[in-house]
């Protein structure tokens, strides 16, 4: 039960990071990767590093799911 607490914390936090990069933006997470990885956006700072905080969030989310299918 920690270690799942401990992975929806870091989740959040990733999507409160992720919401302004949205707002800021006016588009999704999701619907921003798709046009980043086809080569839409460029390489600006902000796309590096939104980009970063998605891969991260999924991951975490990937790790949690994996956890909770062990116990």
């Amino acid at each position: 039960d920690y270690r799942i607490k401990e992975y929806d914390e870091e989740i959040k936090r990733l999507d409160k990071e992720l919401k302004k990069f949205e707002r800021k933006y006016k588009k999704s997470s999701s619907t921003f990767m798709n046009e980043f990885n086809m080569g839409k956006l460029g390489d600006h700072m902000d796309f590096i590093e939104w980009s970063s905080l998605y891969q991260m969030r999924n991951r975490l989310a990937d790790k949690k799911a994996e956890f909770k299918g062990m116990i």
